[in-house]
């Protein structure tokens, strides 16, 4: 068997090179046509565009045991000096167990000169006690110019294949990934994006001195050609759901007598993971946790009902820590050590949560979760590695929260708004589920109240009324900036002059309470004042006074973290000598299946304009076939709010 072992080692890398198809790239060959190419065909716009990004991957048994030697070659195009951007290229990598080796970077320039990287423009830049990056630019580019790299990764890890984008923020020409998978090795293979133009599969017989392995490798060969680029914009979760990419995860594996299944379903996942001793085994170990617990318990005194155990324990967490940004699913010491030391990333504070919870009677789980920023989950296949933080899930009286500790600003029930991404997996070692995660509103609402005088200037009172979401962002802001300059600031954005005094701030430290804040203010020159007549828009602040979809098309779906919620009320007193002369239409708009509404009312009697608008979006989630109508609808509220009223001099 090892004499086998060691002859599938040194035939594989023949059998990726020895296909019918050629390598779509070579390195350090460069077509003439490449280099004189002034713009992109399929994209003219574009200012730089990968040629070709090339990828192979084999086995070796170094000592018999599995390991992974993929390479690659990437060749851009730059035309134009905003391409530049993309000439520094990072490539991390798992140091504990891969390596990077044979990395060769050249710069051809338009008239063919070459240049090299040396060594010493090579940075190996270590990013955490497991995980490190090769850093490096392209020197010497100008446009019309081509780079390109290529490197080997060695891997003793071989449960995950390396991801593969065949898309990125630049146009691609041709992108392309090799494999040969010994037959005993069983992946899933996880498709994103538009299906790859060539897609083949098929086994590869050796023949060799007189002795033939039948069926003993699986080729496969994936091809995208002229790849569009995917740009980036407003309202989405991360960019990696959209990129069309393939990923594969070991199912199971055969090899030297030896066997294992590595998928075997949710509720096995469940119970290996609390066998773990950095995570179920900080849950279901006492002494993991015991001084937390200690310090815990006089909380806990005045605490009658389930609610206020629950509220008690977590405002206890939230106190007893500094929180990092780092996310992990396993904690990186044992829970008592790291309360000792009172820092710890939000997901360690929720397992210590579960533990206090389940030690004060409650019933009590982890629910694994990928944040926004990371990715959608799959619920197919028990990969573990599609999440990256933890939630507290908490039953009580019928009825179940979850906690998300981490920020001293968000009250008991509230998750991290990057953590808003559907649903999570509750890690119950032998009934685990799938579970939504709900989000709150974000609402605010602007109420002034004003004098206008005959010069136009606007002087009055303004309350703001914040709940949810925007109440938990304002009151981080309070923390760490003054109020008075906040709202000037805001307020100056649509309205130069504005002067604001007199600031109160009610519910500050109240996190369940709704944050309101008032301030006097006076805004000159508001209205336009020409001849006889005023004009001036009812609507002194809001954050929908421009569209906030300004594309005029979109490819990929708008994914908002949570609902909105918007109401602006102004009550405008008519200076002495002037009468109304016009007032903008009332206005009702809303979006198909209840998804959003908008309301407008405005009146006058004795002397006084009153306004009344309202912004609901109730749905978060909306296809790319339904853009135009969210823009048209915010479009028209735009447009609304731009409306005037017009006053007569009598």
């Amino acid at each position: 068997m090892r004499n086998l072992i060691l002859l599938i080692a040194n035939l594989t890398p023949f059998l990726l090179a020895g296909q019918d198809t050629l390598p779509p790239i070579r390195y350090g060959v460069v077509p003439p046509e490449d280099l004189a190419m002034k713009t992109y065909p399929p994209d003219s716009a574009a200012a730089a565009v990968v040629l070709g990004d090339y990828g192979t991957l084999h086995f070796v048994w170094p000592d018999g045991k599995p390991s992974l030697n993929f390479t690659r070659h990437k060749r851009f195009k730059f035309f134009r000096r905003a391409g530049f951007d993309h000439g520094s290229v990072q490539i991390p990598y798992f140091s504990t167990v891969m390596k990077i080796k044979n990395l060769k970077i050249q710069v051809f320039a338009p008239d063919g000169t070459v240049t090299e990287v040396p060594p010493t423009d090579i940075f190996d830049e270590e990013l955490s006690d497991r995980w490190r990056r090769i850093r490096f630019a392209f020197p010497n580019l100008k446009e019309g110019c081509v780079a390109e790299y290529t490197y080997e990764l060695e891997s003793e890890y071989f449960y995950e294949l390396p991801e593969w984008y065949f898309q990125g923020s630049i146009p691609v020409r041709w992108s392309e990934l090799r494999l040969a998978i010994p037959m005993g090795f069983e992946y899933i293979t996880l498709m994103n994006g538009r299906k790859p133009d060539i897609m083949e599969s098929r086994k590869i017989d050796i023949d060799t001195s007189g002795i033939i392995i039948m069926g003993l490798f699986n080729h496969i060969r994936f091809v995208m050609k002229e790849v569009p680029a995917l740009r980036e914009e407003h309202f989405i979760t991360t960019m990696d759901d959209y990129y069309s990419r393939v990923r594969f995860q070991l199912k199971s594996y055969r090899y030297d007598q030896k066997a294992k299944q590595m998928l075997t379903g949710w509720t096995k996942a469940a119970a290996d993971l609390m066998e773990i001793e950095t995570f179920g085994g900080q849950l279901t170990k006492k002494s993991k946790y015991k001084k937390a617990w200690s310090a815990a318990r006089p909380m806990l005194e005045t605490a009658t009902t389930a609610e206020e155990k629950i509220v008690a324990l977590y405002n206890f967490i939230l106190k007893s820590f500094e929180f990092g940004e780092r996310t992990s699913l396993y904690a990186s010491q044992d829970l008592n050590d790291l309360f000792e030391k009172k820092n710890a990333t939000p997901s360690e504070a929720n397992l210590l949560l579960v533990a206090l919870l389940r030690e004060a009677g409650l019933q009590a789980y982890p629910v694994l979760a990928s944040t926004r920023d990371h990715g959608q989950t799959i619920r197919d296949y028990p990969i573990l590695d599609q999440f990256n933080h933890v939630l507290a899930w908490v039953e009580y009286g019928g009825k179940s929260m979850l906690l998300d500790a981490g920020n001293p600003f968000r009250p008991p029930g509230m998750v991290a708004a990057n953590s808003l991404n559907k649903e999570g997996w509750k890690v119950h070692p032998t009934k685990p589920e799938w579970i939504a995660i709900e989000a709150q509103l974000a609402s605010e609402i602007y109420y002034g109240v004003f004098r206008l005088d005959e010069e136009g200037s606007l002087a009055g009172k303004v309350q703001i009324v914040e709940e949810g979401y925007s109440a938990v962002q304002r009151r981080i802001e309070i923390s760490e900036r003054q109020t008075t300059e906040y709202w000037e600031t805001r307020m100056q954005t649509r309205h130069p002059d504005a002067r604001l005094d007199s600031v109160t701030i009610a519910d500050k430290d109240e996190l369940t309470k709704p944050l309101r804040e008032n301030f006097n203010c006076v805004l000159p020159a508001y209205a336009q004042v020409s001849g006889d007549f005023m004009y001036l828009t009812p609507v002194f602040y809001s954050s929908y006074q421009s569209n906030l979809f300004k594309t005029e098309s979109r490819v990929y779906p708008i994914d908002m973290p949570y609902p909105l919620k918007e109401r602006v009320v102004t009550e405008l007193i008519v200076p002495p000598g002037y009468r109304v002369e016009s007032l903008p239409e009332p206005a009702r708009l809303s979006l198909p299946d209840n998804a959003g509404r908008f309301q407008y009312s405005i009146n006058q009697q004795d002397g006084k304009i009153t306004l009344n608008a309202l912004i609901h979006l109730t749905q978060v989630h909306f296809e790319p076939n339904q853009y135009d109508t969210l823009r048209s609808f915010f479009g028209m509220i735009a447009e609304k709010f731009g409306e005037q009223v017009v006053l007569k001099k009598l």
